[in-house]
């Protein structure tokens, strides 16, 4: 299998999209694309979900309508005991104040005394009944006109329940929907690179690939062909071999895009990356390895088309379909020794 270094560019790209709008649930395209196909059937199964529960908060509301009605009865009829019982005490002691036939003044004094305030306590019990009573079950009597009201609306807006409770989490899911939809470029573009790295794995350990390879020049390179100055080169996939080099640049366009006027050719770019590199190749590496002398280090450029490639056949540049991309590769014959190889390796990782 091939050795692979770094990760692709697109893919850290898209991770930090979505890390700087706060989602993290997604550790790999794969990830990506079950999220994407299975979105209607988990929106689907939250509302599900929602609705049995829903279901069971109303039979279980009506057990504790039930139940609830049941205590405050009993705590009624409870209060109308202890108040009746009260009633009798106060009365009780009313009569006998009443019937008191001694002829102690001071003692009449008190007990006429006490007869005012225990036939004041008498009379606000009586007045106060109904508020006294009421007072002793009005927490439960919330409870049950909440369960109530509850339960009517259910039986008229159970659909908006429904939404009401599943708010948070449809929303949220359709958000991280509309994140990807409005990242479609960039998914693309992470998907396609990862094919092209699962395809190059299939080759020997001959092969070395190492993704988002990227240069900075501190003096940068005039580029005549183009009449501009290089500061730094970025590539989807750079493959050394004992072939030489391979600058991979990996688009899955649509037909519709390889056909439209309005992108940019990739042809540019990759001719651009070729030069810097050989530029640098040419300052850092020398190969006098052969008797005849310096050899040369095979720079080759590829485009690499996931589904669709323009009909045309361009200068300096390849460009094969994903199905075609290894045969092309192992084409070429070994040129470099294992040697000379590792030090290209070891210089360009």
């Amino acid at each position: 299998m091939a050795r692979v270094y770094g990760k692709i560019e697109s893919l850290k790209s898209l991770k930090c999209e979505l890390e700087d709008r706060g989602i993290f649930i997604f550790s790999s395209i794969r990830d990506i694309k079950t999220f994407l196909s299975n979105y209607n059937t988990e929106k689907l199964a939250i509302l599900n979900e929602a609705s049995k529960d829903l279901e069971r908060e109303y039979f279980d509301t009506l057990r504790n309508i039930e139940k609830n009605i049941k205590i405050k009865n009993e705590t009624i009829n409870f209060e109308k005991e202890k108040l009746y019982h009260s009633l009798s005490v106060l009365k009780t002691k009313i009569n006998l104040i009443k019937s008191y036939k001694g002829k102690n003044l001071l003692k009449k004094i008190v007990l006429e005394f006490n007869l005012y305030f225990i036939k004041n306590q008498y009379m606000g019990l009586v007045k106060n009944r109904a508020r006294l009573i009421n007072s002793s079950v009005k927490k439960i009597s919330v409870t049950i006109e909440n369960d109530r009201l509850f339960i009517k609306k259910y039986k008229i807006e159970k659909q908006n329940l429904i939404e009401q409770k599943t708010k948070p989490k449809t929303e949220k899911l359709e958000y991280i929907r509309n994140v990807l939809e409005n990242s479609k470029n960039l998914i693309s573009g992470a998907i396609g690179e990862n094919l092209v790295v699962k395809e190059i794995k299939k080759l020997s350990d001959d092969f070395v690939l190492i993704n988002d390879f990227k240069l900075n020049f501190p003096r940068p390179i005039f580029y005549k062909k183009y009449n501009q100055r290089i500061y730094s080169i970025q590539i989807d996939h750079l493959l050394i071999s004992k072939a030489g080099i391979f600058i991979i640049e990996t688009k899955n366009w649509s037909k519709s895009s390889v056909n439209s006027l309005s992108l940019r050719s990739p042809i540019e770019q990759i001719e651009r990356a070729n030069f810097a590199l050989y530029v640098y190749l040419s300052e850092n590496i020398t190969l006098y390895d052969h008797h005849w002398g310096e050899q040369q280090i095979p720079i080759r450029n590829l485009i690499v088309m996931i589904n669709n490639k323009p009909k045309g056949k361009f200068k300096y540049v390849k460009i094969k379909l994903l199905k075609e991309m290894n045969d092309y590769i192992q084409y070429f014959e070994p040129v470099l020794t294992k040697y000379q190889m590792d030090r290209i390796v070891k210089e360009l990782i």
